[in-house]
């Protein structure tokens, strides 16, 4: 896998949910809550790849930096709404030139492809790179939740000064894929065929979404797939009451 000089992963974390206050602090699974499955993800997952959590500066964040404290990784903290601005800071700060970007509220984060892409984006010498859902939308535009973003520095140093749109500020790459005519943009066919399956919600923005993921992440725990995409996605397609959960939160919640 060829990656650029000083590529960092990015994970954006905080507890000021609207629709879930405090999910990322949640108990999740046995004694552990959502933050801490992640980093224990990436930590494994990650191929040596420096990673930090972003978070902001408001005191319910505290508890994100404590966790990140306890757990021996970086936690940077910035703007609460200016996420653009937080990535910039905190890639700075970092030395990261290229960033891969996860959003923290995806409890089956695919980390081997999401890193693929910071390959793919090096390669092809583009600003952004991305999975490929629905036709032609970026993955994180879609309910899948399982992949992150590559995206250079350079490009978000250019987009913040570009927009103060607060659209484009708290969704971190929004004006980058928006405009084509003046980012080089690339987009990868979704792994595992998934590129179509709009039926499908792995990121947990709800109650609803919280109590069904964590019935997923034990059946996958005790079946011994807990990072098997095939399998999660096979368990979904077996369990008409998981799929039906989906759908109506997917109808509920757009994107």
């Amino acid at each position: 896998m060829h990656l650029s000089k000083n590529t960092g992963i990015i994970i954006q974390a905080r507890t000021g949910s609207s629709r879930l206050p405090g999910k990322m602090t949640l108990p999740f699974f046995e004694d552990m809550n959502l933050i801490t499955l992640l980093i224990k993800n990436f930590k494994q997952n990650a191929c040596g790849t420096p990673f930090i959590i972003a978070t902001t500066t408001a005191a319910g964040d505290d508890i994100i930096s404590e966790i990140c404290a306890e757990l021996d990784v970086p936690c940077f903290r910035g703007s609460e709404n200016d996420v653009l601005d937080r990535f910039i800071m905190a890639a700075e700060y970092y030395r990261f030139e290229t960033i891969l970007r996860v959003c923290a509220d995806n409890p089956f984060f695919d980390v081997a492809s999401t890193l693929l892409l910071a390959g793919m984006l090096y390669i092809n010498k583009v600003d952004y790179m991305g999975y490929k859902m629905n036709g032609n939308l970026p993955s994180i535009k879609t309910h899948i939740g399982l992949w992150g973003e590559a995206v250079t520095l350079k490009a978000l140093v250019n987009s913040a000064s570009l927009t103060n749109d607060s659209l484009y500020r708290e969704h971190v790459t929004n004006y980058i894929y928006s405009h084509p005519q003046t980012f080089s943009i690339g987009l990868a066919p979704a792994p595992k065929g998934l590129g179509n399956r709009t039926d499908l919600r792995f990121t947990l923005d709800t109650r609803e979404d919280y109590e069904l993921h964590r019935k997923i992440y034990q059946q996958l725990t005790e079946g011994g797939n807990t990072n098997n995409l095939s399998a999660l996605v096979d368990l979904i397609d077996r369990n008409k009451g998981f799929k039906k959960v989906m759908k109506n939160q997917i109808l509920q919640n757009s994107k």
